[in-house]
C-alpha cells in the first residue's frame, strides 16, 4: 500500500507519464471535437496545419472560422438601383412611340428620382449597385430627351402637313356627297 509520501506510483523522470483511463476518454473526446473544428475550418477554407488544402485553395487567403455569427452584415440592397435601371430601359423603349411617349417621360422621371436615391445610398455605403443606378439615371435622361424630340418632330410634321390633310378630307367628304356648308361645319372652318 502506498503512503502519501511514497513515490512508487509516480512516474520516473525518464519514463513518460501514462494517463489513467478517465483522462484518456476526455482526451479522445477533445480530439474528436478538435477534429470537428478542423473539418469546419477546412470547409470554410481556413488553413489547417494538420491537413493540406486542395490545390485550388492553396493560394487563397485564409477565411475566418465559419461557425457562429458572420463577421459582416447582410449584403447591401440593390433594389433602388435595379428599379432605376428597369425604368430607364422601359422609358427609352417607350420614348419612340408618338403620343404614348408621354407615359415614357413619367417613367423616366421616376427612374431619375430612384437612380439619384440609389446613388446617394451607394455613396453612403448603405446600398450597392452604383453602376446600375448611374446607368438607369442616364437612360432615363436620354429617354426624356428622345421623347421630347419625337413629340417636337410629330407636331412640326403635322403642322407642315395640316393643309394637305385638310384638303384631302374635304375631297373625300365631297365624294361622299356632303355639301360645302356641312364640310365646313365638320372640319370647324366655319
Amino acid at each position: 500500500m502506498s503512503t502519501p509520501h511514497d513515490d512508487s506510483n509516480a512516474p520516473h523522470r525518464d519514463e513518460p507519464s501514462r494517463p489513467d483511463r478517465h483522462d484518456t476518454e476526455h482526451h479522445d473526446a477533445d480530439r474528436r471535437d478538435a477534429g470537428a473544428y478542423d473539418a469546419d475550418r477546412r470547409d470554410a477554407g481556413a488553413y489547417d496545419a494538420g491537413h493540406q488544402q486542395p490545390y485550388a485553395a492553396q493560394g487563397a487567403p485564409a477565411a475566418p472560422y465559419a461557425g457562429g455569427t458572420p463577421t459582416q452584415g447582410p449584403a447591401p440592397s440593390r433594389g433602388l438601383a435595379i428599379a432605376a435601371l428597369v425604368l430607364g430601359i422601359l422609358a427609352v423603349l417607350g420614348s419612340w412611340i408618338p403620343v404614348l411617349n408621354i407615359g415614357a417621360i413619367v417613367l423616366a422621371i421616376i427612374g431619375i428620382v430612384l437612380g439619384i436615391m440609389a446613388l446617394v445610398q451607394a455613396k453612403r455605403g448603405t446600398a450597392a449597385g452604383r453602376g446600375m443606378a448611374l446607368f438607369g439615371t442616364v437612360l432615363s435622361v436620354v429617354a426624356i430627351i428622345l421623347a421630347i424630340v419625337v413629340n417636337v418632330f410629330l407636331v412640326s410634321t403635322l403642322e407642315e402637313q395640316a393643309p394637305a390633310i385638310q384638303q384631302e378630307l374635304e375631297r373625300q367628304l365631297e365624294e361622299q356627297g356632303y355639301s360645302d356648308e356641312e364640310i365646313e361645319e365638320l372640319l370647324g372652318n366655319g
